[in-house]
């Protein structure tokens, strides 16, 4: 219900596969996970980036979705044992992972299509907006894949802007160093990333062509 991809679904911090080649960010994940109701509280996010190098001009595959899924997946547990302590009921589910280029596939689906395809469709990137807009704690993962228009930016910014404004926690990744996210979105958005996430880089080969991450 949280939208998590099924082979991530186990994911915690305590099989996170990535602490030799990325002990910094390693370090960080654990603190953040330390105190992970503590820190979404306070509305207290983290921007998970690459560093590209030679043999991975991309950044893919480091580990940023795996440590995602690891905080998301921790908060989760700890907001259900809060539940059955009776501590802090939860009314919906309180996290949501959502990736940054199927939101905006949804979104341009409202376009296309027969009529009655794109009233379905609207409906859909609607309820989904709206579950983003709420949730606790929302992991937006791969941002910055592709150029976006005009339209689908101030939507994405809209999003952004409204948890900053609400105290809500979101978890970023992307290949991308922030300047870059400018170039692709929105300066606004950068802005709004930068005071409410700290950034945390991993580096390293494309673990995902041996299927690790």
């Amino acid at each position: 219900m949280a939208g998590i991809p099924k082979v991530y679904a186990g994911q915690t911090t305590a099989n996170i596969p990535f602490e030799r080649e990325n002990p910094v960010a390693y370090a960080a994940v654990q603190k953040y996970c330390a105190d992970v109701l503590g820190k979404v509280t306070k509305g207290c996010g983290l921007y998970l980036f690459s560093i590209p190098q030679m043999d991975n001009p991309k950044g893919t595959g480091t580990g940023k979705t795996t440590a995602a899924v690891a905080i998301l997946n921790e908060f989760l547990v700890a907001r259900t044992i809060q539940h059955v302590k009776k501590e802090r009921q939860i009314d919906e589910i309180p996290a949501l992972f959502v990736n940054a280029s199927k939101y905006q596939n949804v979104f341009n689906a409202q376009f296309r299509g027969t009529p009655e395809m794109q009233q379905t469709a609207s409906y859909q990137y609607y309820q989904l907006k709206e579950r983003m807009m709420r949730t606790e704690l929302l992991v937006l993962d791969d941002i910055g894949v592709r150029e976006a228009t005009e339209a689908y930016r101030a939507e994405f910014y809209e999003v952004i802007d409204g948890r900053v404004i609400e105290g809500l926690t979101t978890i970023y990744t992307s290949n991308l160093p922030l300047p870059e996210i400018a170039r692709l979105l929105d300066d606004r958005i950068v802005s709004r990333i930068e005071g409410t996430a700290i950034p945390v880089s991993f580096r390293g080969v494309d673990h995902r062509k041996a299927g690790i991450f």
